[in-house]
């Protein structure tokens, strides 16, 4: 199997968008609570200075997905600071489509956001793993990834906009 991996260009953000609607059907996230639209992703990933940096994995045509895609699989990470430890780069989304996963996508993905990674002078690449796939557990361990839930104990925490705009309307916690 042929395939490449390359910066993401504006042309790509719908099938991205695919391919993060795929992402939540997986995980059950109901999709009408996927907020990012293309035009979302284009501006905030595309004008200066971007946000995010975004790698796409593609076939050619006659390699194509049985539903006919040639964008399967793609990384998008974001810049983090660190105090301990300084400049980071979260990668928010790993995915390779099922029916290309075991071919080397995924670990040329990996490779692609590690080596943006040290371009920009990171000392990490941090991401969350959902507990529900061990599979992609492994797969990060195996190539050097520490858990540290386990190791040091940490927790991810989020805040939702509803959280936010209470915690922003309080006069005092």
């Amino acid at each position: 199997m042929s395939f490449v991996v390359r910066p993401c260009a504006p042309r790509d953000l719908k099938d991205v968008m695919r391919l993060i609607r795929e992402i939540a059907v997986i995980y059950k996230v109901p999709l009408e609570t996927i907020q990012p639209t293309v035009e979302e992703l284009k501006k905030i990933g595309f004008e200066q200075p971007p946000r995010y940096e975004c790698f796409v994995a593609e076939v050619p045509p006659e390699q194509k997905s049985k539903e006919g895609h040639t964008l399967i699989g793609y990384v998008l990470s974001v810049p983090t600071f660190n105090t301990w430890r300084g400049k980071n780069l979260y990668m928010d989304n790993l995915y390779v489509m099922p029916e290309f996963r075991g071919r080397g996508i995924g670990n040329l993905l990996l490779k692609t956001a590690t080596e943006a990674a040290l371009r920009q002078g990171c000392t990490q690449l941090r991401m969350h793993v959902s507990r529900e796939k061990p599979a992609n557990l492994d797969f990060l361990e195996l190539r050097g990834g520490e858990d540290l839930t386990l190791k040091e104990g940490w927790h991810l925490l989020r805040f939702l906009k509803g959280s936010l705009q209470e915690m922003a309307a309080r006069s005092t916690f």
